[in-house]
């Protein structure tokens, strides 16, 4: 299939933004079929959306700590690699272990995993609902974002004035913009929800106009110029956001920005002729940061076709989005022979799997698919990030079953 370059795969599916429409009608088909190649990821995805209808949705308003401006419907969170100071009595100011998660950044406290419980939870149902035309589905689904977007006793102010906090230090910081970077889940759930009667128009502009003010308050604050200005996935992922969000709003132009700016800064500026990302390589988990990273510019790339601006082929001086992809791939399927040392023991390599299957789709190629053949016949997770998962009640990324084996499916 030939990629689009525009957003018209909504005439073969839904008008989706960071997903592809036409793909998701192609699961949707191959559904009736009950493949084996899909029907593990679509049990699990049925059985979480099941049980997501019986959860309370989640609210801002609901966390522990009041932020410093008094007021729970702003966004606060917590910045998980920073510890309470061992060398001083009240723990203050707080100390960086790069890579090693504080418990207390992932709790009930602040909002960090309820954001990302609500995120999930959004994309969960609305593919169930997609994919099942089950009413209940949509219901819930419209829930979940009236909750935390539009209803005025539980909704989050459209700013991020108290992201990652570090105690003792900053009441908020650029690098907390980071939370943030899956609300292309609910933009896209939104989306899947057209015909389904369970968002009003009135609901759906709302939700539009909120992550307006979002990208616009990330424009012009100090926090979020902040953040623009960092040097790696931080920078990636704040330019795949106004994108994502300004594409939702209608903004095309400002969209447009975004996505040459990410070409120009992050893909260009990050990524040397061997398809290495070094600010990412410095960290304590590389691969993870390196797919993390290619994984922002792929969505990049996606908003790319909907602007006029290919991201996918475009290179400057023999660099690429590309040269980053085929550089990890070779260590995703053998993982032994990463060369650089890993907190948690081992790359973790399942990531690559959403980077393949989008590069099966942009580029045609078959050592793509064959690639994601080989991840998952050695599926490993680290046991950090299914306890993470757990805890939010979500099942952790396997490949076997990942919801991204749905979403772009292998042609």
């Amino acid at each position: 299939m030939a990629l689009q370059t525009d957003n018209t795969s909504s005439t073969t599916g839904p008008a989706v933004i960071t997903m592809d429409g036409s793909y998701l009608a192609l699961t949707k088909a191959r559904l009736a079929e009950r493949p084996a190649s899909l029907m593990p990821a679509y049990e699990k995805l049925l059985q979480d959306a099941a049980a997501l209808l019986a959860l309370e949705a989640e609210a801002v308003t609901r966390k522990k700590i009041v932020p410093p401006s008094g007021d729970k419907h702003d966004y606060m969170s917590l910045a998980p690699y920073w510890w309470p100071n061992p060398d001083t009595p009240d723990g203050l100011p707080y100390v960086q272990r790069d890579g090693e998660f504080n418990p207390s950044s992932k709790n009930g406290d602040t909002d960090s995993v309820r954001m990302q419980t609500m995120c999930m939870g959004i994309q969960c149902t609305s593919l169930a609902y997609y994919f099942t035309d089950d009413a209940r589905y949509a219901a819930k689904t419209a829930e979940f974002i009236r909750t935390w977007f539009i209803t005025p006793e539980t909704r989050m102010n459209p700013n991020l004035r108290y992201g990652q906090a570090v105690m003792g230090r900053f009441d908020g910081r650029g690098i907390g913009l980071i939370d943030t970077r899956n609300l292309w889940m609910v933009t896209d759930a939104v989306q899947l929800l057209e015909g389904s009667g369970a968002l009003s128009a009135a609901e759906v502009n709302s939700v539009k106009m909120w992550m307006k003010e979002f990208a616009d308050w990330m424009l012009n604050s100090n926090i979020g110029i902040d953040e623009f200005n960092a040097h790696n996935n931080h920078g990636t992922f704040y330019d795949m956001q106004i994108a994502s969000y300004m594409l939702f709003a209608g903004d095309l132009d400002t969209a447009r920005r975004a996505v040459q700016r990410a070409l120009e800064l992050r893909i260009n500026g990050q990524i040397s002729i061997e398809g290495k990302q070094y600010a990412e390589l410095e960290r304590t988990t590389p691969f993870h940061y390196c797919a993390f990273n290619l994984d922002a510019m792929m969505n990049v790339a996606r908003y790319g076709e909907q602007v006029g601006v290919d991201v996918w082929k475009v290179r400057e001086k023999g660099r690429g989005l590309r040269n980053a992809l085929n550089y990890l791939i070779p260590f995703a399927v053998a993982p032994a022979t990463w060369p650089y040392k890993e907190l948690r023991g081992h790359a973790e390599t399942e990531l690559a799997m959403p980077l393949l299957l989008k590069a099966a789709r942009a580029y045609g190629d078959d050592n793509y698919s064959h690639a994601v053949t080989q991840l998952e016949e050695r599926s490993l997770v680290a046991q950090e990030y299914i306890a993470l998962y757990k805890a939010i009640g979500l099942p952790h990324p396997t490949t076997s079953n990942s919801v991204d084996r749905l979403i772009w499916p292998v042609k």
